[in-house]
């Protein structure tokens, strides 16, 4: 079982994530922002982090000039560089794309296209394989 926090803006896509995990066997604590995401990693780290990169107040990774991201303030606390990170978003491609995977994300799942199945066995993959 891992304790996992999941950052999703969709709340009925987070409540059905969030129970599917659990009877995974996960333990999960869910979140609507980047903000909430912060907060609860900072107070205590999860065993992993499965987040969308476009939410509400500190997505993903942000092109706002005047801050961080949520992946970028994350991967800066030496403590959290090697949290494992699964990724979900509605985008295939492009630039915020590429700049999520600057913040070593153990996997990138398109919303749509990968089933429960396949996001938990991302998680499962996450849980034993450590960021490059």
């Amino acid at each position: 079982m891992a304790r996992i926090l999941l950052i999703e803006d969709s709340a009925d896509f987070r409540d059905a994530l969030s129970r599917f995990l659990g009877k995974a066997g996960h333990e999960v604590t869910s979140v609507s922002n980047g903000r909430e995401g912060l907060a609860k990693v900072l107070a205590e780290p999860p065993d992993l982090i499965l987040t969308d990169v476009q939410m509400p107040e500190l997505d993903g990774p942000s092109f706002l000039e005047d801050g961080p991201s949520f992946l970028e303030v994350v991967r800066s606390y030496l403590r959290m560089y090697s949290v494992p990170v699964v990724v979900l978003t509605g985008i295939e491609d492009g630039p915020l794309l590429d700049r999520t995977r600057a913040q070593k994300v153990n996997s990138i799942l398109v919303k749509g296209k990968a089933s429960l199945d396949d996001i938990l066995k991302a998680v499962d993959e996450a849980l034993v394989t450590l960021p490059t």
